[in-house]
């Protein structure tokens, strides 16, 4: 406990329970039956979309940390080597899952499964991650000499030009329906995250405790009313609430940056005082973060899809908030567990 951080502890804690809503709440609506009940089901999903930006910005926060040296062979020994590992194991593992589970195939086309979720990223689709991490971590030597030798301006002129440029013109282009001639030569959002966390973490960027907080609640109440606003709206409006929908479906969208910067910088402003009993569970949850990740989507497939689990019939919302708790248990005693194992507690 003496070696985390405590703000960045708590916020992948609370990040790590977050996902596990969205991806509960997001597989339970394959069971809902009218467009009201969809409205609500995903507005708790999208209101949870904060948190994989949270987990991106708190690995900037602490891989830009300028007293963190970074050798190649530290680089590809580790951070690259896991992720590769990783992605190999799981993908096999979930690709066995769902022969034997749902597809009830054999051993070959398991094998071809777990080649194409590989190399093809047709596996879970929370593996996406994975390959997020692998960009982000080959790009990593570049970012430092960035964020070790940019200016606070240089680096505040940097996120507004990312922001602008993978947020705010996406978002344009969708609702005015037109492609703009202006663009820049960056792939993704998420470098946008990782340095945002760095400036943040560093006090580049500077924050009030209260308005980030009011500025995470503000995007929440809004992401909320237009989430329900599309699905109520779908049948009368289908072209302009798919629109919208899509567009609350990406990470880019700007409410989402904003919601992330709230959160994070909520957090920030936290006291550096430990509270015992919850920066325990907290604890637990971050060094257990990667391992629930990468298994609470077995949990939930098994009861979703597995089971048939119909959370409507058995008590709805109550039902589904217990599946949350219920995975989140099981994903953590599991990694928990898996911890013990020489190697495997390298790996997740």
């Amino acid at each position: 406990m003496n070696n985390r951080i405590l703000y960045l502890s708590r916020l992948k804690a609370l990040a790590c329970i977050a996902v596990t809503i969205l991806h509960t709440f997001l597989a339970a609506n394959m069971y809902s039956k009218n467009a009201d009940t969809q409205g609500a089901m995903m507005a708790v999903r999208n209101c949870m979309m904060w948190a994989v930006p949270c987990f991106v910005m708190t690995s900037g926060a602490l891989l830009l940390d300028s007293k963190r040296v970074l050798s190649m062979k530290k680089l590809f020994g580790k951070y690259v080597l896991r992720m590769a590992v990783a992605l190999i194991v799981f993908s096999v593992l979930f690709a066995v899952f769902d022969g034997m589970f749902i597809k009830k195939c054999g051993a070959g086309e398991m094998f071809t499964d777990s080649i194409d979720a590989i190399f093809f990223g047709s596996g879970w689709m929370h593996m996406w991650y994975i390959y997020l991490l692998f960009a982000l971590y080959l790009m990593l030597p570049i970012y430092k000499i960035i964020s070790g030798n940019a200016t606070a301006a240089q680096m505040k002129y940097m996120l507004l030009v990312y922001a602008i440029f993978v947020s705010v013109i996406p978002f344009i282009e969708t609702i005015a329906e037109k492609k703009l001639p202006f663009y820049i030569c960056i792939y993704t959002v998420y470098p946008l995250y990782f340095f945002l966390g760095h400036a943040l973490h560093t006090g580049i960027i500077k924050l009030p405790k209260r308005a980030s907080g009011l500025m995470l609640l503000i995007c929440l109440g809004i992401i909320a009313m237009l989430t329900v606003h599309a699905y109520s709206n779908s049948a009368e409006t289908p072209e302009t609430s798919g629109k919208m929908i899509n567009l609350l479906g990406v990470y880019s969208f700007p409410l989402y940056v904003a919601a992330s910067i709230g959160a994070f910088g909520y957090f920030r402003k936290t006291k550096n005082q430990p509270v015992p009993v919850l920066d325990k569970i907290a604890a637990e949850l971050d060094s257990c973060s990667f391992g629930i990740y990468l298994l609470h989507m077995a949990v939930l497939r098994y009861i979703f899809l597995v089971m048939k689990f119909n959370p409507f019939e058995h008590g709805g919302t109550i039902s589904i908030i217990g599946v949350c708790l219920l995975t989140l248990v099981i994903s953590y005693l599991i990694t928990k567990g898996l911890k013990f194992i020489p190697y495997v507690n390298k790996l997740i």
